[in-house]
């Protein structure tokens, strides 16, 4: 009897097309998400995914406005936040988990002669410090710098990667989006500026005349992010009070999963596992 109950839920839930793990989820209840920038259209893509798998499951996105992430779960206004940092060692009452990145290029014009340059050397074009391209191994040009909204897109991340928090030099444009960077940069052959990698690559990829040099000879390739060898990354963490409760341990393992990271590379982030 028990063989043939097996059978006929073989039959209802796999045989007709619907993954056993798929079928159907007792998980219930609410999850409230902090993302806020670049990062949450990405989580706001992947909660839909997630109440489709678990029907019985409501998320909702708390203010952002003025509202620091950590504190947000502190005062149980957030089940779960999105920090676009690794969390610091004072911070071990916190649960972090990694599930994405996100690359940041430095762009240039097509026809620019540089190709490659050192960390250290990025942090002299954009703190001011480096003022004409034939110190970098290129034309005696003056150095454009184009740069990008306070606090908006990958700036922040830029200015902590580099150390160059209230350092960069004030460049010859401040512009925002990505899109208009690209397009002040691949018209005006002394540029630089920074963009998000993914997104850099796209308009590489269809012939808008950029490039986007390599770091100490790794190429800005979403396997180099992902690795580790490219260095100009930050992380995607989703940090949870410890233990995380069920609802928010279950969303972070959906992230993990193939669905979710699916998400990350469809929202210009890198993936954790990406091969070339």
């Amino acid at each position: 009897m028990f063989a043939r109950v097996i059978i006929l839920f073989a039959i209802l839930f796999g045989w007709a097309g619907i993954p056993l793990a798929e079928a159907a989820s007792d998980l219930s209840g609410k999850l409230t998400l902090f993302a806020a920038g670049r990062e949450q259209a990405l989580f706001e893509k992947a909660a839909v995914k997630f109440e489709k798998l678990n029907p019985r499951v409501r998320t909702r996105f708390g203010v952002t406005d003025g509202a620091e992430p950590l504190a947000a779960l502190a005062d149980g206004s957030a089940d779960v936040a999105v920090l676009g940092r690794a969390l610091k060692p004072e911070e071990k009452e916190w649960a972090g988990t990694v599930v994405g990145w996100e690359g940041i290029a430095v762009m240039v014009n097509a026809s620019n002669r540089v190709m490659d340059v050192t960390m250290k050397q990025i942090a002299d074009l954009f703190e001011g410090k480096a003022k004409t391209w034939d110190e970098l191994g290129g034309l005696e040009a003056r150095v454009s710098v184009i740069h990008r909204e306070d606090g908006k897109g990958v700036r922040p991340y830029l200015e902590q990667q580099l150390n160059l928090v209230g350092k960069l030099v004030n460049g010859k444009g401040v512009v925002e989006p990505d899109k208009e960077a690209i397009r002040m940069v691949s018209g005006n052959l002394n540029a630089v500026s920074y963009v998000n990698l993914s997104t850099g690559l796209g308009n590489v990829n269809v012939g808008v005349p950029i490039r986007l040099l390599s770091i100490s000879k790794v190429e800005p390739e979403p396997a180099n992010v992902s690795s580790g060898a490219y260095p100009l990354r930050r992380p995607l963490v989703l940090v949870t009070k410890t233990p995380p409760s069920p609802v928010a341990k279950a969303f972070i393992d959906f992230m993990l999963d193939k669905e979710g990271q699916k998400t990350v590379l469809e929202e210009d982030f890198v993936p954790l596992l990406v091969t070339k």
